[in-house]
């Protein structure tokens, strides 16, 4: 088991990094000949990171249930 501090640093990373990410899906959403493939990438990334920090989050004991 990572120690505590370790990972609060890695959450609060993976917390301001899926920020970075939603950013960058309302820009490329509002352009007006909106990049799809940008956009689906950005959703990928969002995914693995939010799975990352679930991962995190259940290695610090802390249990969350997203809705779909």
């Amino acid at each position: 088991m990572k120690a505590y501090e370790s990972l609060q640093d890695e959450i609060q990373y993976t917390l301001e990094s899926i920020g970075r990410i939603n950013a960058a899906l309302v820009r490329h959403e509002a352009q007006e000949i909106p990049d799809t493939l940008a956009i689906v990438q950005y959703q990928e990334l969002k995914t693995n990171l939010t799975k990352q920090l679930l991962a995190l989050l259940a290695e610090m004991d802390v249990n969350v249930a997203l809705a779909a």
